[in-house]
């Protein structure tokens, strides 16, 4: 597992960029970590990376937004609202690990679908307000991302 510490928002979404740069379809990438903790910040440099212009949010009411790049579709799951009722028959499974990346925050309420490759990132707040810890785990194919960040 490798650790990355960044100082502000930022540094934040050019790590992001960097993550969107080694993306492929198929790829999932789970945000853990608090609220304010950098899920949708992280969010956000990623679609810019790839292009998206539109508003980049936490789809905390919606559970997925969909962003549309010239490379692949974006599907960003915000499962936090599936802490009661789990993601399993609600049609999420045609999107996660199919032909765009799926970025989930809160994963452990979706951890029936997670696929055994994947990305998982971990979100800590820092020492200052907009610092970050953000540990890398690659899982399966996903350790070669892992390396080369």
């Amino acid at each position: 597992m490798k650790e990355i510490l960044t100082n502000n928002r930022d540094e934040t979404q050019k790590f992001a960029a960097l993550v969107a740069a080694l993306s492929s379809p198929g790829l999932v990438i789970a945000l853990n970590g608090d609220l304010g903790a950098g899920k949708t910040t992280f969010t956000q440099g990623f679609s810019r990376a790839l292009g998206v212009t539109e508003r980049v949010k936490s789809p905390t009411f919606n559970i997925m937004n969909t962003y549309h790049t010239h490379h692949f579709p974006i599907y960003h799951f915000d499962a936090y609202r599936l802490e009661e009722t789990g993601a399993q028959d609600q049609g999420f499974e045609d999107y996660v690990g199919t032909d765009g990346v799926t970025l989930i925050e809160w994963p452990q309420y979706m951890k029936d679908l997670l696929p055994n490759n994947r990305l998982e990132l971990i979100f800590t707040r820092g020492k200052y307000d907009d610092s970050r810890k953000i540990q890398i785990n690659g899982v399966g194919s996903a350790v070669e991302i892992e390396r080369q960040l």
